[in-house]
Order: C-alpha cells, then sequence, then structure tokens
C-alpha cells in the first residue's frame, strides 16, 4: 500500500497568503518543502483523501491527473478538505474521457452537498456511498472504516482506516484526541501506515481538541504502542501543518525523528514494506 500526500497544510496553507509573519516569510524566501498546499493525499494512485481548493495545482505539481482516480473519501465537509464543485469538472460535457464512475464515501452531510452541486449527474459519472461510524464497506478490494474523529461539533467528522491484501493504513486528522470509541475499534490492530495531523505545534496540552499539538501525538504514538498497533516497521508520519507551530520542516524533523516519526511534505510518499 503506498500514499502520496498531495498537501501538506492546515487551512490556512503556508504561506497563508494573507500574513507575513515570520514563518510565512521564510516559507516565501526557502521554498521547497517549506510551501504547503491544503491537506489532501491519494492512496495507491487511485483512492483520494479530501478534495482541496488546490487540488488542480497539486496535481500539477506532481505532474498527475485525476483521470486514474476511481474513489473520493471525504473525512468531513469544511471548506479545505471539501472542495466538492470541482467534480463538475467531471460531469458530461465537461471530461470527455471519463470512462469509470467515481466511488465517493463520506458522511451524509457530505454526500448530500456533492449532489447538490452534480444537478443532472449520471450514474456513468458518479457513484454516492454514505457512510455510518465503524462500519466497514467493501470497495474495489479496499475494507474501508470510518471512525469517528474529535473535530467539529455539529458534523460526524471521520478518521478512516483503510485495508487491503493485509496492509493497513490509519489516517487520523483533522482530530484532536480520537473519541474513545475510535480508541477502542483500534485496539490490536497492526498498523502499516500511520498519518497524523500537527496543527497546533507545542501548546502543552497533550489532549488537545479539535486538532493535535506535538504533544498529543508523542501521546497518540504512545497508546498505539500500547496497544499492539505499531510495530518496527510501522510509518508514522505528520500532516495538516498550520505556519501557527512557527517551525520550519527541518526543525519538525529535529523533534520528530527521534521518535520514529516523519514529517511530510507535498510529493511526500510512504509505501508500506
Amino acid at each position: 500500500m503506498k500514499i502520496k500526500f498531495l498537501g501538506t497544510a492546515a487551512s490556512e496553507s503556508v504561506p497563508n497568503p494573507f500574513c507575513r509573519c515570520e514563518h510565512c516569510q521564510m516559507a516565501r524566501s526557502v521554498g521547497g518543502k517549506e510551501i504547503r498546499t491544503h491537506s489532501s493525499a491519494i492512496i495507491d494512485d487511485v483512492m483520494l483523501i479530501d478534495l482541496s481548493p488546490t487540488f488542480t495545482l497539486q496535481l500539477l505539481m506532481q505532474q498527475m491527473d485525476a483521470t486514474s482516480i476511481e474513489s473520493l473519501l471525504f473525512t468531513h465537509t469544511h471548506a479545505d478538505h471539501f472542495n466538492a464543485g470541482e467534480l463538475y469538472s467531471r460531469m458530461e460535457g465537461f471530461s470527455h474521457t471519463a470512462n469509470h464512475p467515481l466511488h465517493i464515501f463520506g458522511n451524509d452531510k457530505a454526500i448530500s452537498g456533492c449532489i447538490s452541486l452534480l444537478p443532472g449527474y449520471t450514474s456513468e459519472r458518479f457513484a454516492f456511498h454514505c457512510l455510518v461510524p465503524f462500519v466497514t464497506v467493501q470497495h474495489q478490494g479496499y475494507n474501508i472504516t470510518p471512525l469517528l474523529a474529535n473535530h467539529a461539533k455539529w458534523e460526524h467528522c471521520y478518521v478512516y482506516h483503510i485495508e487491503k491484501e493485509g496492509r493497513s493504513l490509519f489516517y487520523g486528522h483533522d482530530s484532536g484526541w480520537f473519541p474513545e470509541l475510535t480508541w477502542q475499534w483500534l485496539s490490536g490492530k497492526q498498523l502499516d501506515l500511520i498519518v497524523l495531523e500537527c496543527t497546533y505545534g507545542f501548546n502543552g496540552n497533550s489532549r488537545s481538541d479539535n486538532h493535535m499539538s506535538f504533544e498529543t501525538i508523542f501521546d497518540a504514538q504512545q497508546r498505539l504502542i500500547d496497544m499492539g498497533c505499531i510495530n518496527q516497521d510501522t510509518q508514522l508520519a505528520l500532516s495538516h501543518i498550520s505556519h501557527t507551530s512557527n517551525l520550519s520542516h527541518s526543525a519538525m524533523e529535529e523533534f520528530c525523528t527521534p521518535k520514529n516519526i516523519r514529517v511530510a511534505y507535498d510529493g511526500y510518499t510512504m509505501t508500506s514494506q
């Protein structure tokens, strides 16, 4: 199983276009890994997680197009993850080469939102699947389980456990410290690839709500170890990174590398062994 990070920023991107803080000015000057677009990732080149406002730019930067993507998982409907209007470009009369339906998975708000933006869609172009927390669905050889995130108050936001051919990925953002039901579901499940988020940087709170701090990440990693989810081959990477942490990519690596945690950047690819 492979995951490629199309974007690794929090909602404001890095640099924030409306900000001239020290970190944003550094990112503009240095470029490279310091430039982060809105968080989104693709699994095995066929399963997209979230559709960001910078989706078209992300594909261009990675010399990709979206024609091979056959499924899309939404974590929730905040604007930096739910750019569903982009899907109109896949409608008949707009895309001339779409030859399979795009299967879209998400909560009821995401699914109804997509349908409202795609009037007159056909089953040849789109198929919709409304997910229920902790209920596994099978699709194209993948077992997809939506787990509850600790994020927005008025929406069931999801983190995902995705398994195929004995390999598994846990995609864990947007979320603060996970709800206990999610921890219980994960207990004892071996994870090959883990993605956590790092929106808050260091804030002294290891049980942060809504998003994660470094303290939350380190405690979450330890709990996953204690639950038997992580072994010596497990790879854990951070994404959804904000300029508010005021940490460069290399500075984040200094904190994370000793803990066997990787810091993702736009274009970074992680593959299970």
